[in-house]
């Protein structure tokens, strides 16, 4: 074949071919068929020998400036959307321009040797290049029409101008007006599938030959869109608050840490102190999303690094906060379902329904039924003593008799956490609605402010936060509360704290001086609320594993990504 015929190259050339000749990666062969992967060998022999041909001075420039295709090229799907409709004789009595497109060749088929058919992709939309001897500037002479495409691969980007036309089948298609130009060559062979450990390190070519995990970063971006129009609407301002700080507060986790020359400092595991010092600065609704990091067991929902959408707004009650969640979850739902056909998939296959109320559920009622008794006060109150030897000598009672591992560090916070996987957590994962869970104990919530609640049943009076959490398909969604805006409250809790840290609770944060300081200044009555984009977006698409809506995976998969 002409493709395989040795060029003499000049020394220059040579030695960028020495140096830049393209090592096929194994896991191309992975997981392919056996008849694929013959043919994929054959390419692997070609594929050199191509370069070689690209890289010689009679070829064509590999690279070219964009410029002249760019000013007359039109987007793929402006092109479908003007001519779907016409029919082959409505498109020959029309007069329509030559038309230039810039795309991804996703096949190469030759019909003899004076035709040639390419399926040309460009953001999702796809259209058929014929490429045809005669018709190309007049009539194009055999050697020139073979040397014009011969290197084209799947793969490459390519600008294609030709007339508007349908074939004989009746697809809209290009008719070659002008020879095809290469803008950029796949110096690799594409395979058709990777196995599921090649797509996580391989997430470059996964995008490209995976339509499903384009969707699924295109699904992202528009709940990320949806969000913040939703919020935008309602008078927020979107802010960003340090990634990188002195201190990391906010929630209960362990923060990555890293010694500057002066002091330590840590990644942030939420924004939530930052956006609410905004308040305290005359901000009365603000929102941010944005990373968060969290020095955690890593698993199939959990991943070190994640983003988070949190907002803060001035004089808003807990009844607000859950109205707000409501509509918002209702409103990405339905936008995302319009959007994308494997979303709506997805949402009806799941058999979640989102037009009706949300279910509600009693954290602490709940636990009781679970146990079969009611909490203790020292339980369900910071001010009463929560961490004593009788609360937990109430909580060992409770877990041996129900056969549950006694967790640790032993606080009440972890006591609690453990009661509610064992008994709400079957609740949660088989409703068939989002759930709100409402009532948590005020010592589980140390931003949260608290209010005093008489039980209808014994009369009895105890302390629980105004907070709730949203579940959806069993998974944590939401958290939010009416924020601790009293400093001497705050200072209170922040102690509380403090001693499960010094029982080992590694994740109870420090202590944040400086925002006991900063509201003191005066933080107005608040609702804030945090959401976890990358949880709903894998209920939107259908993902099992959260590596899968993140653009490069997880920890595991960036590190050492090609």
């Amino acid at each position: 074949m002409r493709l395989r015929r040795r060029i003499p190259l000049p020394s220059s050339a040579r030695i960028l071919l020495r140096h830049h000749l393209p090592v096929v990666p194994k896991f191309l062969f992975s997981s392919t068929p056996s008849s694929f992967k013959q043919k994929q060998k054959d390419a692997e022999i070609d594929y050199p020998a191509r370069l070689q041909s690209l890289l010689a001075p009679s070829s064509p420039q590999m690279y070219p400036l964009i410029a002249e295709h760019s000013v007359r090229a039109r987007q793929i799907r402006d092109v479908r959307a003007q001519y779907d409709n016409l029919s082959s004789e409505e498109l020959q009595n029309i007069a329509a321009p030559s038309i230039t497109v810039c795309g991804r060749i996703r096949s190469v088929r030759a019909s003899g040797k004076n035709l040639v058919f390419l399926d040309i992709e460009q953001d999702e939309s796809k259209i058929q290049g014929v490429y045809r001897r005669q018709g190309i500037e007049g009539d194009l002479d055999p050697a020139e029409f073979a040397k014009s495409w011969e290197l084209l691969r799947r793969g490459d980007f390519i600008s294609f101008t030709g007339h508007i036309a349908r074939t004989k089948a009746g697809e809209l298609s290009l008719r070659a007006t002008d020879k095809v130009t290469l803008l950029s060559p796949c110096l690799h062979p594409l395979p058709l599938s990777l196995s599921a450990n090649s797509r996580s390190h391989h997430r470059t070519v996964d995008f490209i030959i995976n339509p499903r995990a384009r969707e699924t970063i295109r699904a992202r971006a528009h709940v990320l869109a949806v969000l913040r129009q939703f919020l935008d609407e309602r008078g927020f301002i979107e802010v960003q608050t340090p990634i990188l700080s002195d201190s990391a507060g906010g929630a209960t986790a362990r923060p990555f840490k890293e010694k500057d020359t002066r002091k330590q400092l840590a990644l942030r595991v939420a924004p939530e102190l930052w956006l609410k010092r905004l308040l305290v600065g005359g901000f009365d609704r603000v929102y941010e999303v944005g990373p968060v990091f969290r020095n955690e067991g890593i698993d199939s929902t959990h991943n070190p690094e994640f983003t988070t959408c949190e907002f803060y707004m001035a004089f808003a009650s807990l009844e607000q906060l859950v109205e707000m969640t409501e509509g918002l979850l209702r409103e990405i739902v339905k936008r995302s379902c319009e959007r994308s056909g494997m979303v709506r998939e997805v949402v009806e296959a799941s058999g979640v329904v989102f037009d009706q109320p949300f279910r509600r559920v009693d954290f602490v009622g709940e636990i009781e039924r679970g146990i079969g008794c009611r909490l203790p006060d020292s339980v369900l109150s910071i001010s009463g003593g929560a961490d004593d030897a009788a609360a937990l000598e109430f909580f060992e009672a409770v877990f041996n008799q129900h056969k549950i591992p006694i967790p640790s560090p032993l606080t009440v916070a972890r006591y609690l956490d453990k009661l509610a996987d064992h008994f709400l957590e079957p609740l949660l994962s088989s409703a068939k609605t989002p759930v709100f869970l409402l009532n948590f104990p005020e010592s589980v919530s140390p931003l949260a402010k608290s209010t005093t609640t008489t039980s209808s049943k014994d009369g009895r009076t105890h302390n629980l936060a105004r907070r709730f959490e949203l579940y959806l398909n069993g998974k944590e969604l939401v958290n939010a509360y009416e924020e601790e805006n009293s400093p001497f409250a705050q200072r209170t809790k922040f102690a509380a704290q403090q001693r499960d840290r010094e029982k080992g609770d590694a994740e109870t944060p420090l202590p944040d001086e400086a925002y006991l300081k900063s509201m003191e200044w005066g933080l107005p009555p608040t609702g804030g609320w945090g959401m976890g984009i990358d949880r709903l977006v894998m209920f939107l698409t259908g993902q099992e594993r959260i590596v899968e809506v993140l653009t490069f995976g997880g920890v595991k998969n960036v590190v050492g990504q090609e």
